[in-house]
């Protein structure tokens, strides 16, 4: 008998496999009998697609994508070298490109040369730009709120503290979004 798939009205997933069924998520997510239930690399990636889809419906409401939206918030700061833009939000310098290109296209940036160096350009968020900044950054912070609420307050805090640790310190040098990565 094949594997089958199916979804109960309370939204969990269900298995049919060899006749029995067998819950793998909803409900007491710590008896969860899924295959991967301790795969970490899987259950992470399940997290961020999770976040990254209800965080791009938000950015589209705003009209800006992800990448987009981590620039902008970068450039608050004040406008900086491309090169050293890209190496703060870990974005592949081409990809950089693209996406200032997309941002410059809508009027939200404008790059303007460098003062030291006039081959290089300093992109910075035009008053419109910000705008739509805050904007996006507000749906934003209400779709990871909303997310971040089905936990329980100390749940959160070593979620986020630990989320934090692995960004900051162990994987501090970790590859750039690249052309190949998704978008």
């Amino acid at each position: 008998m094949a594997a089958s798939l199916s979804s109960r009205c309370d939204g969990a997933r269900t298995s049919h496999l060899l006749g029995s069924v067998t819950t793998w998520y909803r409900g007491d997510v710590e008896d969860a009998e899924h295959p991967l239930h301790g795969d970490v690399n899987w259950l992470l990636n399940r997290v961020w697609l999770g976040f990254g889809l209800r965080k791009t419906a938000a950015l589209d409401a705003v009209g800006v994508s992800i990448k987009e939206h981590f620039v902008m918030v970068a450039l608050l700061s004040g406008p900086m070298p491309q090169l050293e833009l890209s190496a703060l939000v870990k974005i592949d310098k081409s990809v950089i490109t693209a996406t200032i290109d997309g941002l410059e296209t809508k009027g939200l940036v404008v790059r303007a040369p460098d003062p030291r160096d006039r081959r290089v350009r300093r992109p910075t968020l035009t008053p419109r730009g910000r705008k739509v900044c805050q904007r996006a950054t507000a749906a934003v912070t209400a779709v990871e709120q909303g997310l971040l609420e089905l936990l329980e307050p100390s749940q959160r805090e070593v979620f986020l503290s630990v989320l934090r640790y692995y960004t900051f310190t162990e994987f501090v040098d970790a590859p750039e979004f690249t052309r190949r990565m998704r978008k």
